[in-house]
């Protein structure tokens, strides 16, 4: 009976799995047009209620919690912007360190006489004046000093005859120098008469003499709260719910309603229905640099309110597009486009000159062909690209041998050599520096078997075709070297540089009126080499720039009679290292030409 049972469960399973098998293989051959039939019925309907589960359960904690996030934002930000503020005020003291006579007056004005006490009251009248204008919110600015000299601006009354600064909390750390200092919160002013429920903070911080280091007196400026209001009101309009600015005493000092001020915050809190008060998000940010909180509270209806219709909506819609698309599937056109974008993505790529893009094939439906002949077709396009640049770096092979096999060297050197001979045994020395620089140059030319040569070579054929120019231009121009360190460890292709220094005296120099300047450098950066050209000859205009920029690109001969060899530098370089390298113009008519050379930093072996 349990050998029956088993294998009667061995053939359902092996039949089952026969079944998902043959359908794949029926599901992949199938045609595309009845393959979007299928799958769009199938793939559109579960996933849209899937999503519409997922976002009915999810969408209220999801709100809420970006309501909290944003809110936490707002509140840094409302932190952040009462502390530029307050800042402020401690750069405008600053200014009492900076004045010399405003030092001299707080420290000499009680032994002055009367006269010079004068004066020096209308002077410091003015610099309070000069405070209280660069604030709208600034009610009133006062300097006490230690000896019981008081100067004071206030724009909305005088001060009180019996009130005394000896009396403020605050007062006996200021002057002893306990404490640099001190913001007080909003409180209702009291050293003004006529003035009733005027709510003010202040900032009060003690000046030091700059010689002594000692507390002379102290700066005490008035701010009307409306500059609270002026700070938080922006970031309001973007909250639902109520602010609050809490003191370091835990008073409050803001409301956002306008109903409470001056009590404790727990003791306000506290009041709160406790029903109500679980309903609140309670958001706080403390602030290290005036020790003040910015509290939010909101209530969690008000968030659940459009965590519901977000829902909601999300049901809705999800209805609304599972009867659409079941209406909809036969309708084909829109799903047809899928893989011919996938087949134009990749058609982009190799028009862009990845030409290791290809399609991949996964059926033998339409697309399946059409992807089979594209991809043929960019390997064909591949092997032809391979083709012609080997072709072309033949050709441009063959054409420096036929332009080094022009004359016959080892004939012009060893003739050189007999010349040089005879000038040194005529005591023309000149002649033989000359003579043996030559030389070099025809040795350095009879070595064609190598095209990649050390870059230290290269310069020193440089070198020598430069003593020969300098000899036939009567020092014209001079030449500075600027060689980076380990260079000799890289390689360049044979004749690259050379061609660069003769078009700058042929083109930069000959027609230069005045001593001509010229600088070659080459050194590594960042996996590269850069070998630089730059002169002070007469430049080229933007028109003829362009030209010669047009013909590196384009790879064109000049119309015009132009830079001795700089196409076909450029194109040897591209065709050795590819595209990505090669020669960089700038030039300015009257001010100069810069030729840059890049190549990739290979060492000598690689």
């Amino acid at each position: 009976m349990m050998t029956n049972l088993r294998f009667l469960i061995k053939k359902i399973y092996l039949s089952i799995r026969e079944f998902f098998k043959q359908s794949k293989k029926v599901f992949i051959n199938m045609r595309l047009r009845r393959k979007l039939l299928i799958s769009y019925i199938a793939v559109t309907i579960i996933p849209m209620i899937i999503i519409g589960a997922i976002s009915y359960i999810k969408s209220s904690d999801t709100i809420i919690q970006q309501t909290n996030n944003y809110a936490s934002l707002v509140v840094e930000k409302i932190n952040s912007d009462i502390d530029s503020y307050i800042d402020k005020f401690a750069r405008i003291s600053y200014t009492t360190y900076s004045n010399v006579e405003f030092q001299k007056i707080l420290q000499f004005n009680h032994e002055q006489p009367f006269r010079f006490r004068l004066d020096n009251r209308d002077k410091m009248n003015q610099f309070l004046l000069g405070i209280i204008n660069l604030d709208a919110n600034i009610d009133g600015a006062y300097i006490y000093t230690k000896y019981g000299e008081l100067y004071y601006k206030n724009v909305r009354g005088n001060i009180y005859e019996g009130y005394n600064f000896k009396n403020e909390y605050w007062y006996d750390k200021i002057i002893n120098g306990d404490i640099k200092s001190v913001l007080v919160p909003v409180h209702t002013e009291k050293k003004l008469t006529g003035i009733v429920d005027q709510r003010n903070f202040s900032f009060v911080i003690g000046v030091i003499d700059i010689y002594t280091s000692k507390t002379v007196g102290f700066m005490v400026i008035d701010i009307n709260e409306k500059a609270l209001y002026d700070v938080v009101k922006i970031a309001e309009k973007k909250l639902d719910g109520r602010i609050l600015i809490v003191d370091n005493t835990e008073n409050i000092i803001y409301d956002s309603k306008r109903e409470v001020f001056g009590i404790n915050f727990l003791n306000f809190y506290n009041e709160l229905n406790n029903d109500i008060r679980n309903k609140n998000i309670l958001i706080t940010n403390n602030s290290s640099t005036t020790g003040w909180k910015v509290i939010f509270i909101t209530p969690l209806d008000k968030l659940r309110e459009n965590a519901n219709e977000v829902r909601n909506f999300t049901v809705v819609v999800g209805l609304i597009c599972i009867i659409a698309f079941i209406l909809l599937s036969t309708i084909i056109s829109e799903g047809i486009s899928r893989p011919i974008n996938r087949l134009k993505d990749t058609i982009k790529l190799v028009e862009n000159g990845d030409l290791e893009a290809g399609v991949k094939i996964e059926s033998e439906d339409e697309f399946g062909q059409l992807g089979r002949s594209f991809n043929k077709m960019v390997v064909n396009i591949n092997n032809l690209i391979r083709e012609v640049y080997e072709t072309q770096l033949k050709k441009k092979e063959a054409e420096l041998n036929a332009l080094q096999s022009q004359i016959n060297p080892h004939f012009m050197y060893n003739t050189l050599e007999s010349i040089n001979m005879m000038a040194i045994l005529a005591g023309n020395l000149e002649i033989s520096d000359v003579l043996s620089a030559f030389a070099s140059i025809l040795r350095f030319n009879l070595d064609n078997k190598k095209n990649i040569i050390p870059i230290e070579k290269e310069l020193k054929y440089v070198y020598d075709y430069l003593s020969i120019q300098k000899l036939r231009f009567k020092d014209k121009f001079d030449v500075e070297f600027d060689i980076g360190p380990n260079i000799e460890k890289y390689e360049i292709l044979k004749l690259a540089i050379q061609p660069l220094v003769e078009n700058s005296i042929l083109h930069g120099f000959s027609e230069l009126k005045g001593k001509g300047r010229m600088v070659i450098s080459a050194k590594n950066e960042e996996d590269l080499i850069r070998v630089i050209v730059n002169d002070n000859g007469i430049g080229m205009s933007e028109q003829r720039l362009e030209e010669v920029n047009k013909s590196l690109q384009f790879e064109e001969a000049l119309s015009k009679p132009g830079s001795i060899g700089l196409n076909n530098i450029n194109e040897r370089i591209k065709l050795f290292y590819g595209s990505n390298y090669g020669i960089n113009i700038s030039s300015a008519l009257g001010k100069g030409t810069c030729v840059e050379l890049i190549i990739p930093a290979r060492e000598k072996g690689t």
